[in-house]
Formats: structure tokens, sequence, C-alpha cells
């Protein structure tokens, strides 16, 4: 029933792209990377990769009566020589694809199809229907239902550990431009039982705001509570200050109570978890244009795991040159983590991390370098630090086309040597009703 549903939306979604597409705009988004990699693991033969991968992305936009508009996004890679991911030389995913009809009144809208729920706390793709309005006195409403989107079956199961359907919504109130609450709420089916891994239903229920009361001040943020483990699973809370124009200031403080945060991804046996182990991150940064073309930041954040704790600091520099064309940037950062996030018997997982990049960009080419060392305060593997640069290089054969390509080289841990190298040929348009580029 739940393929048959997926294929008729499929089907659904595409079918007046034909007739209605010649009075529309469209809009045309597509890649493909062409991948080189050597591998070379200690103890293991070097392997050949070549995968080749293609990006689509279609908008058509002003169809029928003009409100009506249809999206579309996938890609497909295929291996041609060593298998670069799991055991399937050739692979792809269909991300979404859907109608979208926008009513006049009230920013109101509905989708059909294979889509992405964003609203309050949650955050699903689902095959199915979705709508939203606003309603009188600063009230909106939104909805959503049908068939949960599965990835690939776990490890000895014959299921990913998803329930087969899904519905949810959001109710809200906005007063002008000062603060907006929402109740959101979603419920999955019941989930498949497994033979290996402990999974739950992935059922929340939470609250969102967003508060701006002067121009200069904005709070975001959500918590959501688990109804099947019956603890809170997330909150998530940013504020940003800005008192001048050149000055940024960020601070965030995220919670996961690990159980209910990850109880439904069975991948992860979130269901196994001790109902007490929460995950926490406090911090902040503030960024500051001391010129026109030169700007520095820095940032802090600490992280509380069950395994102990651990913090990240540093700095970036940035420059730019010849109105923009060329910017450059130098960072510095550190991370302090105890022995409870290090690999193996390691003391600690603590690093230096340097990076530096330089990008060009003109109406013909466009080059970058990249160069990024992690230097451990503990060998890893008996290596004392990881590394890798990068140098790309493109050209822009036409406004819309662009041929450009990569090469890398670094030294790891884990990999002895690796060298990488990609192509890309990149196709980026829009199409006016008349048929002419826009």
């Amino acid at each position: 029933m739940k393929r048959a549903l997926c294929r008729l939306l499929s089907a659904v979604s595409l079918l007046p792209l034909p007739a209605a597409a010649s009075a529309a705009e469209t809009a045309v988004d597509a890649t493909t990377i062409f991948r080189f990699e050597q591998r070379d693991i200690s103890g293991a033969s070097k392997q050949d990769l070549m995968p080749a991968t293609q990006f689509l992305g279609l908008d058509v936009e002003k169809l029928a009566d003009g409100n009506l508009s249809l999206h579309f996004s996938g890609w497909g890679r295929a291996d041609l020589a060593d298998k670069s991911y799991n055991n399937d030389r050739v692979d792809g995913s269909f991300t979404y694809g859907y109608l979208q009809y926008r009513f006049k009144e009230a920013n109101a809208n509905v989708r059909l199809g294979r889509l992405f729920v964003h609203e309050g706390i949650v955050n699903e793709q689902v095959d199915g229907i979705s709508a939203r309005t606003d309603l009188p006195l600063g009230f909106g409403l939104s909805a959503f239902g049908g068939a949960t989107v599965h990835t690939k079956h776990l490890y000895g199961e014959k299921s990913d550990g998803k329930g087969d359907s899904i519905i949810g919504g959001r109710g809200s109130y906005r007063y002008r431009g000062l603060l907006e609450l929402g109740a959101s709420v979603v419920y999955e089916d019941n989930a498949p039982r497994l033979v290996n891994y402990a999974t739950t239903t992935h059922r929340l229920v939470g609250g969102d705001i967003w508060l701006s009361p002067v121009r200069m001040v904005e709070i975001m943020g959500h918590s959501s509570y688990n109804t099947e483990t019956r603890t809170l699973a997330e909150h998530s809370y940013l504020i940003n200050l800005t008192p001048v124009r050149s000055l940024v200031a960020t601070a965030e403080f995220n919670e996961q109570r690990d159980r209910s945060y990850l109880s439904a991804w069975a991948m992860f046996s979130g269901a196994a978890l001790n109902p007490s182990d929460k995950s926490r991150s406090l911090g902040g940064s503030v960024s500051y244009d001391v010129a026109k073309n030169a700007g520095l930041s820095a940032d802090y954040k600490h992280y509380t795991r069950e395994v102990g704790n651990a913090d990240r600091y540093g700095v970036t520099g940035r420059l730019s040159f010849l109105n923009n064309a060329v910017r450059t940037g130098l960072g510095y950062h550190y991370l302090r983590a105890g022995s409870g996030f290090a690999i193996g018997t390691n003391p600690s997982a603590s690093y230096h991390e340097l990076h530096a990049f330089a990008l060009y960009d003109s109406a013909g080419i466009f080059a970058a370098l990249d160069g990024i060392d992690y230097i451990f305060k503990d060998k890893v593997y008996n290596e004392k630090s990881a590394w890798e640069g990068t140098a790309s290089l493109g050209y822009h054969i036409t406004p819309a086309l662009a041929l450009s390509g990569d090469v890398s080289y670094g030294r790891n841990p884990q990999f002895t040597e690796e060298t990488k190298g990609l192509v890309r040929l990149t196709y980026t348009t829009t199409f006016d009703r008349k048929g002419g580029k826009k």
C-alpha cells in the first residue's frame, strides 16, 4: 500500500509538466561530478575509486493559473572502479518532488508529493500532503500527513525501523513583528519489531519561540518532549545581538536527552541508551568587521557528555582584495577533550587545528587553495598529525555552464596517504515563459 502511494504521488507530481511548462518559468540546476581517489590503508591493498555522481534540481514556476509550481531534486551515483560506498555499485535518491499551490489570501499553500516539513519541532520527510494558512488575530495553522520515507534496511533486518505512516502539525500565534509562539506534534505509526536493534515509535510534542523586542536582539529556540519515553527530548535556543552593523554576537544553548532524542533512530540503538544520559553544549561567537575588506571572529563552545567535558575555542581572520574577487582567511582552534572522547587507549583527544584558504572568482576563471592541519596532543595510531591540502580550478564556459576540478592530497592516522580528485560540470539557468534565458 505504501509503495503504491509513493508511486502514485510521484506520478501525479510529474503529470502537469509537459502541458504547462511552455507557459512557465523553469530553473534547472545540474551538477555532474567524476571523483578520483586512491586509498592506501595500512595492512590493506590500495583502492582506486572513480564514482560518477549526477545531481539534478528543477523548479517550474507559474504553472496553470500562475500559482502552481513544481519542484524536484535527486541524485544518482555509479562506481566506475572499486566500490566507493557500501556494496552497491549503483545508487541514488529521490530527495523531493512535489507540486505546490500558493493561494492569494492568508499566505496559504498546499504541497503534494515527496516533501520536507520544517515547522517548529517538526523536521520530517514525507510522501504525502502538507498545508498551511494564516488565521485571523495573528494565529496560524499547518498540518501534514502521509507515508514515511524509508531508507535502506538495517543490517540483518527487513526494515529500517520506521513506522509506515506519519502525521503532525503546528499551531502558532504571531504578535506584529515582535513575537511568534508555536506548538507542534509528530505522530508516527507503530515502529516494527526488529531482531538486532532496539527501537521505539517516533512521537514528539513541543513548543517554539521567536522573539525580537528590539531590532538588535533576536531570540529563537524550541523544546520537545518524547511521549514514548515520557521525558524531555531536546532544548535548543539561540540569541543574536547586533548592537552595530559591523558587530554580531551570538550565544547558544543545546541539550539532548540521548534516549528520548535518539530513540526512534534504530541505527544508533537509541532505545537501548541509558534514560539518564544527556548531551549539552553552551557557547558563543563574536564577529567584527574591522574594515570593509577585513574581519575578525572568535568562538567558544563547552561540551558536556556522559564520557566527560570538552572545550573548543579559537579565532579566524578574513581579508578580501580587488573588489572581493580575492578572499583569504587564516584560523586557529584548540579542542581540549579528555580520554572519554579519545580513540583507543589515548589519554586525551585534544588537538590544535590550523586552517588557511584563498579564493579567486572572476567572470571567466575561479580558483581556490585550502589547507588544514590537525596536530594531536597525544599520537593517534602512532601519528602526530593529520593534514590535507586541496587545489581547485574552474572556468565559466558560459554564464550558465562551468567546468571545474579539485585535487587534494593528505596523510592521516587512518590512511597512510590519501589522494583525491574530481571533475565537476555545473549547469544553472532559468528560462522564461517564451523559452528564452533570463
